[in-house]
């Protein structure tokens, strides 16, 4: 699971810290900040898509943890911008190509939660799965999140 980002990249899908040349592993401080950013991006791309509606994907959570120092990049001017991501691609870049671990930030998509992106395999400690997650897409937007374990089905609001 780790080397995914790494090795899946596609300049076709960006994110947030990269122009999608190089891979970041990005992830949250809780599940439920993993929800709300895996929730964003899957509705984005469901929405560049003709999909009908329906249970369209599958997550896992990943459970581990990062001991380096990341740099926080909250104070960096556009960084957190919900939409356009040219500024924290321009900062990604940079600090990747100074040799930076990686970063942290707030969540854009959940406040009071915090988002870490990874640059390199080696910086993060193999993970262990967590809950696994199938996500309903309503043909506009994830309207509900089934959890495989309890088979428990939530309603998701914006």
């Amino acid at each position: 699971f780790v080397m995914a980002p790494f090795v899946h990249c596609s300049t076709l899908r960006p994110g947030r810290f990269s122009d999608g040349s190089y891979g970041i592993y990005y992830a949250g401080d809780s599940e439920e900040v993993a929800l709300a950013e895996t929730i964003h991006h899957h509705q984005k791309f469901m929405g560049a898509t003709n999909e009908g509606p329906g249970w369209t994907a599958d997550f896992r959570v990943l459970i581990g943890n990062v001991d380096r120092d990341l740099d926080d990049v909250n104070a960096v001017p556009g960084v957190l911008d919900p939409d356009d991501y040219s500024a924290s691609q321009a900062e990604g870049r940079a600090l990747r190509a100074a040799g930076s671990d990686g970063l942290v930030w707030n969540s854009v998509r959940m406040p009071g939660g915090g988002c870490i992106g990874i640059f390199w395999p080696d910086v993060i400690a193999v993970p262990v799965q967590g809950r696994h997650y199938s996500y309903h897409w309503d043909g506009a937007r994830v309207d509900f999140v089934r959890q495989h374990d309890t088979g428990k089905v939530l309603a998701v609001t914006s």
